[in-house]
């Protein structure tokens, strides 16, 4: 074993702040190494001893779709890409995914997800249907475009909780919006007093340590209360369609350094995995997402049709990974 990253271990097991360089050296070890082994066991230990082994499970419905100007090279809803048709759910669809995500409060929190430029008033519509029809104690998140703190004050009257927003990996170069944009954004959510959720993704083959680190550590300066890793889809009619797809045990990898990086983080944040696999569950992830409506990732109008897991599959992978509770939003927690 190499004794300066069992070292970086004592200090994240011990709670400590980790530094980039440190982050850089877990982030490179060998997927299959000892160490690396030894680090997803680590990670996972520590998540499950800092919140009594309790998991949470958030949920997204995907309210609209267009072809968006973001015109990410990695997404189905792309401009230049894109085959998907216009869609807009009505009210009475949205009710009903709402009542069905959250009619047994095991949903800690729900995404509702719109495109890049998105009009506030109708979202604010939706948002207004979902606080009436929403069961229980799940906490209400945006994931929408670039957004103004003057927005983001308007959406936090209406009940919004925190703003899912990532500064992604190739942004810029991958999609049409500048890193200080999507950073301006974050800053604004925080400004207006909500949450700020991210994670570092899309994972692709040529990201390197010290470029996942600079994310890592900006979502940690961010106070970010939800985290995670999410590979890269080779999703259907876009630039990536044949390229391959980092493997999940080296996503597990990627998982357990950004935990033992956040373990000094004063509250470590909810930590997901995309796609959610058994390995993410055993290097630090505790979290997992039900989707339904367009998704990103997906091709297919309502992804619970295809890539979308419903509750009762989220609810079922905590379990099988060994979480004994299920958080709820208002602070509470069921047993699994």
């Amino acid at each position: 074993m190499n004794r300066e990253i069992i070292k970086i271990f004592e200090k994240a097991y011990s709670g400590e702040s980790l530094s980039k360089a440190e982050c850089i050296s877990l982030l490179s070890l060998d997927e299959t190494s000892s160490e690396a082994w030894l680090m997803r066991s680590i990670a996972s230990d520590i998540v499950r001893k800092r919140n009594d082994n309790t998991g949470s499970i958030f949920g997204q419905i995907g309210l609209e779709c267009s072809p968006c100007e973001g015109n990410c090279s990695f997404c189905s809803f792309a401009k230049d890409y894109t085959g998907m048709p216009d869609i807009k759910l009505d009210e009475a669809t949205i009710a009903e995914s709402t009542k069905a995500f959250t009619q047994g409060d095991d949903l800690y929190g729900l995404y509702l997800m719109t495109m890049a430029e998105y009009d506030l008033e109708n979202y604010l519509r939706g948002v207004e249907t979902v606080k009436k029809h929403k069961i229980g104690s799940t906490k209400l998140y945006t994931n929408v475009g670039d957004t103004s703190y003057e927005a983001f004050v308007e959406m936090k009257a209406a009940g919004i909780d925190g703003v899912y927003h990532c500064w992604r990996l190739g942004e810029g170069k991958d999609t049409a919006i500048a890193p200080e944009t999507r950073k301006a954004t974050i800053a604004n959510a925080r400004k207006a007093g909500l949450e700020t959720l991210d994670a570092l993704e899309p994972i692709g083959y040529e990201h390197t340590p010290e470029e996942m680190a600079e994310h890592i550590f900006f979502s940690i300066e961010m106070g970010t209360t939800q985290c995670g890793v999410m590979k890269r889809i080779s999703v259907p009619g876009t630039p990536f369609e044949n390229t391959p797809q980092i493997s999940d045990f080296a996503l597990s990898k990627f998982m357990a350094a950004m935990t033992l990086t956040m373990a000094g983080m004063p509250k470590m944040p909810w930590l997901a995995v995309h796609e959610p696999k058994m390995q993410g569950y055993m290097s630090g992830a505790n979290m997992v997402c039900a989707e339904t409506g367009v998704n990103p990732r997906d091709t297919v109008e309502d992804t619970l049709q295809n890539r979308g897991l419903d509750v009762s599959d989220c609810r079922q992978i905590l379990k099988e990974a060994g979480f004994t509770y299920v958080a709820r939003g208002d602070g509470s927690k069921d047993i699994l």
